[in-house]
């Protein structure tokens, strides 16, 4: 069975800024240059997308703005893009296979139009990561979590607030709706992020169900959301936040190569990960 690796992320052909830039002097992205890094795991057993609706969209609606006050973007290396999530006023938790070859990276927390110059945003670039010391890039799924460490504390407001996490005796949350928001690809037609922050509510299912899609791919340390309905996470989100009643529960890790063909979304369980985020992130 041939497989292709697919995780969320965007590579941009943005230049590399320097490592301590202040808000004024950095560059914006062109978001033209966004693209896809394309690299996949297809289903063993896909949805036949014949059987789906035309004119479908990624990633829901736009949410209104500064109403996900938890959300990060993340752009790596001037290179490539992430969604992540502040979890400390100086630590933002992302996907390891985001940052596993960074050497810094540019967090923007109380964004909504995240490549504009707006009163709301704050900027910070790190070049201090924690990935997963059991990440391996080969092993494409397992221990994919990642900190950044933020140099100076964020100042919290209506607009940049921290989100809960699950904590380790957690359930499956299979049967929950929960809550993503990014600004990933809206289409696979689309070859950029989208310029505004988007959310969706997803089904939470069971890692069986999940594991009929892709296999033993999925992990005691996933938790997955159904593609029922074209819905889920698709490049650029990578990182990014799952929610349950204001509680973090997963971090977006990969999905199929066709946004939307209907397959689930495959997250790290943060229940899974609360020793090593208490170690790394202190929370």
């Amino acid at each position: 069975m041939k497989f292709a690796l697919c995780f969320l992320a965007i590579v941009s052909c943005a230049a590399a800024m320097p490592a301590e830039v202040p808000f004024e002097a950095l560059e914006e992205v062109d978001l033209s240059k966004i693209v896809p890094n394309n690299i996949y795991l297809e289903p063993e057993n896909p949805i036949d997308e014949s059987t789906l609706p035309e004119g479908r969209i990624i990633g829901g609606t736009e949410v209104a703005p500064n109403s996900v006050p938890y959300q990060a973007a993340v752009l790596i290396n001037g290179a490539s893009f992430c969604g992540g999530s502040l979890i400390s006023t100086t630590r933002v938790l992302t996907a390891a296979h985001c940052t596993v070859r960074a050497a810094f990276v540019n967090v923007r927390l109380g964004a909504h139009a995240f490549n504009a110059n707006e009163a709301t945003q704050v900027r910070i670039t790190s070049t201090s990561i924690r990935n997963h010391a059991n990440y391996n890039q080969g092993g494409f799924a397992a221990n994919d979590v990642a900190i950044i460490l933020l140099p100076s504390a964020v100042t919290l407001n209506n607009n940049i607030r921290t989100i809960s996490l699950a904590p380790a005796n957690s359930g499956t949350f299979a049967g929950s709706t929960a809550f993503l928001a990014g600004w990933g690809r809206t289409s696979d037609a689309s070859n950029a992020v989208s310029p505004v922050l988007r959310g969706v509510n997803l089904p939470i299912i069971t890692n069986a169900v999940c594991a009929q899609s892709y296999g033993n791919n999925v992990l005691a340390s996933s938790i997955c959301t159904s593609g029922a309905g074209i819905r889920g996470a698709c490049n650029g989100d990578s990182g990014g936040p799952l929610v349950v009643n204001g509680v973090q529960v997963g971090v977006v890790s990969f999905g199929s190569n066709m946004c939307q063909a209907g397959n689930p979304t495959v997250f790290a369980r943060v229940s899974a990960f609360r020793n090593w985020i208490a170690t790394n992130a202190g929370v």
